[in-house]
């Protein structure tokens, strides 16, 4: 950002509390450049205490269902709109689980547990399938997108 989105003068890097920022020499903006992505991920159970993952169309990985949340939503929000999206399917009682950051692709991961009562894919752009975990050699974790899925993966069964 060059400019300052409250009154439009240029910004200027100066320190502030020992950090060097951009700010207004008019109306004492900071930009403190700390934005960050904020993806919602749903690890959803079935009835038969299944875990639901996905496979990605775009690189054949396997992981959770989840997505960038939308401006005006809750996280909750985010994540069973996101669920629904790349499953068809929609899940309940979520809740809460973890939450990650990768500041090196300024991400935040948010993820939540579920309940789906009834298992139907609806095929999508995104996601070739689903895949049913019950236990943890039902998958290989060479498969998965990356450390935060596997990360996730294994704490599920710890």
């Amino acid at each position: 950002m060059n400019y300052c989105p409250n009154c439009g003068t240029r910004l200027v890097y100066n320190i502030v509390d020992g950090h060097n920022v951009k700010t207004c020499s008019e109306c004492n903006y900071i930009d403190w450049d700390n934005w960050v992505n904020v993806s919602c991920v749903t690890v959803a159970y079935t009835n038969n205490n299944e875990i639901i993952m996905v496979r990605l169309k775009e690189d054949n990985k396997i992981t959770f269902p989840g997505g960038y949340r939308e401006l005006g939503e809750t996280l909750e929000q985010g994540a069973t709109r996101e669920f629904y999206e790349e499953t068809g399917m929609t899940v309940k009682e979520v809740k809460l689980y973890r939450a990650y950051t990768k500041d090196e692709i300024r991400l935040v991961w948010i993820v939540f547990k579920g309940k789906v009562d009834e298992i139907k894919f609806t095929d999508n752009s995104e996601v070739s399938e689903i895949i049913l975990v019950k236990n943890p050699s039902d998958v290989d974790v060479r498969d998965f997108r990356g450390p935060l899925t596997i990360d996730v993966f294994n704490s599920l069964f710890e």
